[in-house]
């Protein structure tokens, strides 16, 4: 035993002493080579001692290299990596080290390709690209019958760019540990975080029609900013998509993928390299537009040559895509095999939102990473499973999961830069120019401004003019979420320079659940409006109602209004709504304004009795209103929230009756409203959003509560109205209306050289209106005609009303600029026939 363990010990002490003489003789560089802005492994780049005769290898999948060599052949003071369509980096080396660790971040370089000759025949590389196309369908998860994935996401929005030597500066005088967190040697550019989150999903597909896809959620973490219309736009720059499909949505756009059916046509393809990945043949190709300006992408991807399914791609936005504030786009994609078929393992979206593309100003950078593990293909119990769920059951509040639960089920492992992150945000938020920044965004945002418990706005309402009030000052206050996330009280007074009259307005509101809106309330006003709906119903005066208006007779209303309010949300986006309304509007004629030009409003209640004229309204209504919203995406706040609409046309449909005798109500009637409105995108040409709407109105009713269909007398576009119509010009007692706006997004301005460069983009639209009126009606209202010195005009009687109009939109960003032709009734009292109008919009 004692002669066994001897032999042991003096083998063991000689290997120590051979691999340390070994280790003495030759030196090792090693690391990894990422991509800077996915932060992902470079496959395949070569990383080499950068001398006379360069010494090196190329990276693993990962992007890991290692290189070893005697000490007497490193006669280089550098290593250089460099790899197709990226920025060759060169770090200095010490010769004297027996390991060094060295770790390249590359930068990605502009939209470039070396020019390839074809001879002899087609390019190799299309025929490659048509089997991709051929085999596609085989690939894509939501052609499979039923399949069931764990799906994780992480969420991250940076300020980037953020100079080292601003470390300097008053401004991030408190901010000193951001700087500190990163390695100066790391190559890691320093960034602001604001906002990171991790969820954990079930997700449950059944191919069946109309069927989609069930994510249920099981666990999340956030931290940072909690404004949940900044986190759900956040969710929102990040839609689904797949490579495979013809068209990718970002942005509110549609990019050609370079994998669609009609790819060649929009793409060149060129192979440029090949290799075994996942033990399988395979080809690296590029690829790059065909063409400027287009809705496209640049870059590479590999592909097994045994059944041509993508293994990994890496792409990026075209530089000269018409899109606003966005520097760049990278989409980063991996796959793995599982029985014969290349399904998604791990896919980052980068979003790098800049005023500019030269990268020296601060910026904000939003990732998403997403990744797939245990993909359960066609098993019989997913269609009951999927059958059972619900994902609107989940309450996000109810599944927040601390650190110890992350760290076992996530699927990759933080990076250390990413471990900083959550560390750095949770202490942002106690420095006090974060709080004043986030203050900001809020205040932008909303219109309010908070201060504690309270908050003080809108400020939109602060200071306005019209014919009535003259010069109108005004401020509102009410409570905020820090004093309570259920109760809201809310004031508003506001004065008249020339009526000298106070107007005011009350709230009280109550949320018993935001997830799924149940909630009550009652407000009261006494103001002035341009507006006869009632607050149930969707106004369309905009900001600039009172005042950069043609020369039109104003028509402006003292409105009190009192209204108790209830409010349930079902699942699968339906919603109810009742109201109990009482309302008093009195028109301003001519003697109280300061044109000397007024709303002679005018009623007769009794046919048979024209010397009794009322000039006022006063009613009892019940509102009831059913919306259905399939799938409708939302920005949620406390008290309200606000629709980024539906894939599926929204519908709605409102029942309104007054009620003679409660408390002096003057009337009865029978109101019925139906409207459907949607969007959807037509391919690279834009994208399209229709408003249908028609409804009806039982009873003999004065002309403020028929149908006023809206007009628009202000210089600036609405889009909620008819902006070649007056306001009042046309009522109805039943009626139907279409408004239809195409944005081109650029599809033809894109194509003119000289135009290209200016990014604007094209706008086209029509509108039109066709109405009845009983005879009892108009005879009732006569004296609101055009022929008695009224705004009405009558009866449709040329068929129904139309307009057509042309805008120029992205006008510096922000500046829209439509040409409008009024089709008919040109003879109508003040009508124009072409106007122009401008309006700030802005879309990316």
């Amino acid at each position: 035993m004692k002669y066994n363990f001897t032999i042991s010990l003096q083998l063991l002490c000689s290997f120590l002493l051979i691999s340390a003489v070994t280790h003495a003789q030759t030196i090792t560089f090693t690391g990894q080579v990422i991509d800077d802005d996915t932060e992902e492994g470079i496959p395949f780049c070569s990383v080499f001692l950068d001398a006379e005769s360069p010494l090196g290898v190329t990276t693993d999948v990962d992007g890991i290299y290692t290189i070893i060599l005697p000490i007497s052949q490193v006669n280089a003071d550098s290593i250089a990596a460099v790899s197709m369509g990226y920025s060759k980096l060169k770090k200095a080396i010490k010769r004297d080290s027996g390991t060094q660790v060295i770790n390249f971040r590359l930068r990605a370089n502009a939209l470039s390709m070396m020019e390839v000759e074809i001879v002899a025949g087609e390019n190799p590389a299309n025929e490659i690209v048509r089997r991709i196309v051929k085999g596609k369908a085989r690939n894509q998860p939501k052609n499979f019958d039923a399949f069931e994935v764990e799906m994780y996401t992480k969420m991250e929005l940076d300020l980037n760019n953020i100079d080292p030597k601003m470390k300097d500066s008053p401004l991030f005088k408190e901010l000193q540990f951001i700087f500190e967190n990163v390695d100066s040697v790391s190559d890691v550019r320093p960034f602001l975080p604001a906002y990171v989150a991790e969820r954990l999903y079930d997700v449950y597909h059944i191919k069946k029609s109309g069927a989609v896809d069930k994510e249920m959620l099981k666990a999340q973490k956030v931290s940072g900013v909690n404004n949940s219309s900044v986190v759900d736009f956040i969710n929102r720059l990040h839609e689904q998509y797949s490579i495979y499909d013809n068209l990718i949505t970002l942005l509110g756009k549609e990019f050609v993928s370079p994998f669609a059916n009609q790819g060649l046509g929009t793409y060149e393809y060129y192979i440029l390299d090949s290799t075994y990945i996942q033990g399988h043949w395979s080809y690296k190709l590029k690829f790059k537009p065909k063409r400027k300006a287009e809705n496209t992408f640049y870059g590479d991807f590999w592909v097994s040559m045994e059944d041509y399914g993508v293994e990994m791609v890496n792409m990026r936005m075209s530089p000269d895509v018409n899109v606003n504030l966005v520097q760049r786009v990278i989409i980063y994609q991996e796959f793995q095999r599982q029985d014969s078929l290349w399904l998604p393992f791990k896919e980052k979206t980068v979003i790098d939102f800049a005023a500019d593309k030269k990268e020296k100003k601060p910026g904000i950078i939003g990732r998403k990473t997403q990744m797939y593990r245990g993909f359960n293909i066609n098993d019989p119990g997913t269609p009951e499973r999927y059958k059972k769920l619900d994902p609107e059951d989940i309450n996000p509040k109810n599944v927040e999961v601390d650190n110890a639960f992350w760290q076992e089920h996530r699927h990759e492992e933080l990076s250390k830069n990413e471990e900083q992150v959550y560390t750095m945000v949770d202490s942002i938020k106690n420095v006090p120019v974060y709080k004043t920044m986030a203050g900001l965004i809020n205040t932008l945002a909303t219109g309010y401004q908070m201060l504690g418990p309270l908050e003080i706005g809108p400020y939109s309402e602060m200071i306005n003019i019209n014919d009535v009030e003259g010069w109108r000052f005004g401020l509102g206050l009410g409570t905020s979420t820090k004093f309570s996330k259920k109760l809201r009280l809310y004031g508003y007074g506001a004065y008249g320079l020339h009526d000298k009259s106070w107007k005011w307005k009350g709230l009280i509101h109550y949320v018993f659940d935001n997830f799924r809106r149940h909630e009550i309330g009652i407000i009261a006003k006494d103001d002035v409006s341009f507006e006869n709906k009632n607050s149930e119903e969707a106004l369309s005066q905009g900001l600039f109602a009172g005042f950069l208006r043609r020369k039109v007779p104003a028509k402006i209303m003292r409105v009190s209004e009192y209204k108790f309010f209830y409010e349930y949300k079902w699942k699968k986006g339906v919603q109810n709504r009742l109201a109990l309304l009482y309302r008093n509007i009195r028109p301003f004629g001519d003697e109280f304004t300061i044109s000397g030009n007024g709303f002679n409003y005018g009623y007769y209640p009794n046919l048979q009795d024209t010397s009794v004229v009322q000039k006022s309204v006063t009613t009892a209504e019940l509102v009831f209103k059913t919306r259905f919203a399939y799938k409708e995406r939302l920005l949620r706040g406390n008290f309200s929230d606000v629709s980024l609409g539906s894939e599926f046309p929204v519908v709605e449909f409102t029942y309104t009756g007054g009620f003679k005798g409660i408390l002096n109500s003057q009337y009865n009637y029978h109101r019925l409203h139906l409207s459907f409105h949607h969007w959807f995108y037509v391919g690279t040409a834009g994208w399209l959003k229709y408003t249908v709407d028609g409804g009806k109105i039982f009873g003999q009713v004065p002309y403020l509560l028929l149908e006023t269909h809206p007009g628009n007398e202000a210089y600036f576009y609405n889009s909620n109205a008819f902006n070649m119509m007056n306001s009042f010009e046309f009522v109805s007692d039943a009626w139907v209306g279409l408004r239809v706006v195409h944005h081109f997004d650029g599809f033809f301005f894109n194509r003119i050289p000289l135009l290209r460069k200016l990014k604007l983009r094209e706008v086209a639209f029509f509108r039109a209106a066709w109405g009845s009126l009983s005879d009892a009606n108009m005879q009732a209202n006569i004296l609101n005609h055009q022929s008695n010195g009224g705004p009405f005009y009558g009866r449709f009687d040329k068929g129904p009303y139309m307009e057509a109009g042309f805008g120029i939109e992205n006008i510096l960003k922000v500046i829209r600029v439509d040409a409008l032709w009024r089709l008919n009734y040109w003879s109508n009292e003040n009508a124009q026939k072409f106007s122009l109008r401008v309006t700030l919009d802005f879309y990316f």
